[in-house]
């Protein structure tokens, strides 16, 4: 009898295995997550990310990651003010500046603390933390090219609006997506198909473009474009190919993939409308930086 019970048990206690793949239940009520990484780790590209992002050279991991983003992002707001002091700028566009990047900064510090990022929280090398210091230096250029006197010391109220707008669209992207991930991977590993990213496989990473996107078309200049090409055409990239090989091996990757794109809006369900409506978006907006901004041509005539 004693042999049946044990048998039984066996049975109906699910093996800790288990217990971590469907989530242990909490005190509170709540599902415990285990963290998982969006990207495949047996990719020679992935292996060749985190060697250069997280195990260069080799040594002692002394510094995580997300400590000197943080540190680069709160600072940003008192690096613009120093300029600003230091070159005596204190012109329209330095004021436009500092309150676009300077926001953003303090920004990024609330969302880390209310929603982090697991990804960047990993220990790295000293060289990997020096590389880490100058790629986020590359954004701080942009800062220094309008600063400096090299960009637009007073832009026109159509760019001041044009990158104002393009600023909390993609600070707002940024912020809604990452909420989403971190909250919906908290409870249920998986495939998140639905919300921002239902038609947008990458819509954080489209709105961190938009956000340093308006800072260099405030600016002026197309230096501050040179930091930005470098990053978009190889970190993020990078980023958003692998996190799609990975998508592609989920159950219902596949699918989600062909109703999505890789970092725009799937707007229509036809490749075709949608090429025509970007096309219309992107002609709309070279002939309205044309003409100074349709604001100014209707106040013309």
């Amino acid at each position: 009898m004693q042999d049946i019970k044990q048998r039984k048990n066996q049975v109906e206690e699910p093996s800790e295995k288990t217990k971590q793949q469907k989530g242990d239940a909490t005190p509170t009520g709540q599902t415990k997550s285990v963290y998982t990484s969006t990207y495949p780790s047996d990719h020679p590209l992935h292996r060749f990310k985190n060697y250069l992002s997280v195990d260069l050279i080799g040594g002692p991991k002394l510094l995580q990651m997300n400590w000197i983003i943080n540190l680069t992002k709160g600072l940003t707001p008192l690096f613009v003010v120093f300029l600003m002091y230091y070159y005596q700028n204190f012109s329209l566009g330095a004021y436009c500046y500092m309150i676009l990047h300077g926001s953003y900064g303090i920004l990024w510090l609330v969302k880390d603390y209310m929603f982090p990022d697991k990804s960047f929280q990993v220990k790295q090398t000293i060289f990997s933390s020096v590389v880490l210091l100058i790629v986020l230096f590359g954004y701080w250029s942009i800062g220094w090219q309008i600063l400096s006197g090299k960009g637009i010391n007073e832009p026109s109220n159509s760019r001041i609006t044009a990158c104002t707008m393009l600023y909390i669209f993609g600070v707002s992207m940024m912020l809604v997506s990452d909420a989403q991930k971190f909250y919906t991977l908290k409870y249920k590993q998986g495939l998140i198909n639905e919300g921002i990213f239902a038609r947008n496989r990458n819509p954080n990473y489209l709105g961190e473009m938009c956000v340093y996107g308006s800072f260099a078309f405030l600016t002026g200049v197309w230096e501050s474009w040179i930091p930005l090409a470098f990053m978009w055409s190889t970190i993020f990239f990078m980023n958003m190919y692998l996190k799609d090989i990975s998508l592609s091996r989920k159950q219902g990757g596949p699918e989600y993939i062909k109703n999505s794109y890789f970092f725009l809006f799937k707007v229509f369900d036809s490749d075709l409308h949608n090429i025509i409506f970007y096309a219309a978006f992107l002609i709309f907006g070279y002939i309205d930086y044309s003409v100074g901004g349709a604001i100014t041509l209707l106040k013309n005539h």
